[in-house]
């Protein structure tokens, strides 16, 4: 049977004379709602006090569950005794606490706390009510839970950092790589690999000086090409010294092979001289005095020769100086002063760059191993071989005319063609530029600088 407020009365009095208290309006009424809640009546009291204690912070609503409030009376006695513990001296000295940090945060590096302290000191304030309390602390938390990035925390361990270090040990490491990866410390790195390894170059060293005081041209579309160029030429200047010192004793060691034959030659005409010598009956020999010291004055100037030159192969000024234009000079006095012709050929790779930037430095390297090769291959006894650039060679060839070194540049020119340098499924072909004159053609010019004339010509 269901209960009406009459009965609920009745019963609230009856429950009152039972548990011994007193019939005043705070009993009456709190043993009331307990009956009326039962019998499924509600005076609306238990719902303003949820609602009120949903505004409380997190911890003052699990702090109100462990108490006995069921009225809003008790509600209000809660709430004052939450206001009465937060009153007061200590109160005051959390909250000057409170806006110092909040201070000192507007100072941190990192923006994201910076301006959520900016913000927070401005909301701050002893009569913040409950949810503005409430959306500040969400805030925060909200910050807390932004730094769990596993993904930033691992690009933070690649650098051997973690979210727990000191921010400035951060910073500082971060600028140390920052500055060991910037273009100028790999502009330092391609400098020190440019430098020829025996020679010195300036065309290498104005642009290793370029690239050092405008580290920014790394990034340029063009400079990996403009860098494959240098390294090119870095390797050629080295080959160019390398063949340059062996031109050098090739050609000495040839002067004292010469000088040491006529040297045996003479020693054969003195043994054979002192063989035939026949003694008289009383075992004596005679002998013209002029005869043994024009000999000996001979034999003498022969060693002095085969010494000095021996000297002069060692010398190393002598060799330093030694280039193909001091040998054409050479051969340029020879030809004024005796009349002996010579004669030169200029072979170029006129695609070299190309052969660079597709097949790459090394393929390019190989091709021109094969390529002085077969140019060697090619030459004559007396014939020298030099290396002009990273793209051409020059062959020099003492008392031999243009008509003669017309069949070399054939023969030259043939085998390089018939030659096949296969990358990969490509077969890469190097297209030849030649041209060859003798001295006596151009007896009084440089008949090498107008080859390079007519090859930039042709290039052009």
């Amino acid at each position: 049977m269901a209960l009406n407020i009459n009965e609920i009365a009745k019963q609230t009095l009856i429950a009152l004379k039972e548990r011994g208290l007193k019939p005043t309006p705070e009993n009456y009424a709190e043993i009331f709602e307990e009956f009326a809640q039962k019998g499924g009546f509600s005076s609306g009291s238990k719902e303003k006090i949820q609602k009120y204690q949903a505004l409380l912070l997190p911890h003052f609503q699990r702090e109100m569950q462990d108490k006995s409030v069921r009225t809003l009376e008790q509600f209000l006695t809660f709430v004052i005794a939450l206001l009465n513990r937060q009153s007061g001296k200590q109160f005051g000295e959390f909250f000057e606490l409170l806006s110092t940090v909040m201070r000192v945060l507007q100072s941190s590096k990192d923006k994201k706390i910076r301006d959520l302290a900016r913000v927070s000191a401005a909301r701050i304030s002893k009569t913040m009510d409950s949810e503005a309390i409430y959306l500040l602390d969400k805030k925060f938390k909200e910050l807390e839970e932004s730094y769990e990035s596993a993904t930033f925390n691992k690009k933070l361990a690649a650098f051997g950092l973690n979210k727990y270090d000191d921010y400035e040990s951060i910073i500082k490491r971060l600028l140390d790589e920052l500055d060991e990866r910037s273009y100028g410390h790999f502009a330092e790195l391609l400098e020190s690999c440019l430098q020829p390894s025996l020679a010195e170059d300036l065309k290498i060293k104005d642009f290793a000086d370029h690239m050092r005081h405008n580290p920014a041209m790394l990034t340029k579309a063009h400079f990996k090409s403009e860098l494959e160029g240098f390294v090119s030429r870095r390797v050629m200047v080295d080959n160019a010294y390398v063949e340059k010192n062996l031109n050098f004793f090739d050609e000495n060691l040839k002067k004292i092979d010469a000088l040491y034959l006529l040297l045996s030659q003479q020693n054969h005409q003195n043994m054979d001289l002192i063989h035939a010598l026949k003694p008289d009956e009383k075992g004596e020999v005679r002998l013209n005095f002029e005869d043994l010291k024009a000999r000996f004055r001979d034999l003498g100037e022969k060693l002095s020769s085969l010494q000095a030159q021996i000297q002069f192969a060692q010398n190393l000024e002598a060799r330093e100086d030694y280039s193909v234009v001091k040998e054409l000079e050479r051969l340029d006095e020879n030809f004024h002063k005796y009349k002996v012709n010579y004669a030169i050929v200029l072979f170029s790779i006129t695609n070299y760059r190309f052969i660079m930037e597709k097949y790459g430095l090394g393929n390019l390297n190989e091709i021109f191993v094969r390529f002085k090769k077969i140019l060697k291959e090619n030459c004559g006894e007396l014939d020298e071989l030099w290396m002009l650039d990273e793209k051409s060679y020059l062959i020099i060839a003492p008392g031999r005319d243009r008509e003669q070194m017309a069949a070399l540049v054939e023969r030259g020119v043939g085998s390089i063609e018939n030659f096949r340098f296969i990358y990969k499924q490509d077969v890469i072909t190097p297209k030849i530029s030649v041209s060859y004159l003798d001295k006596q053609s151009l007896p009084d010019g440089s008949i090498l600088e107008n080859l390079l004339r007519e090859m930039e010509s042709t290039d052009a």
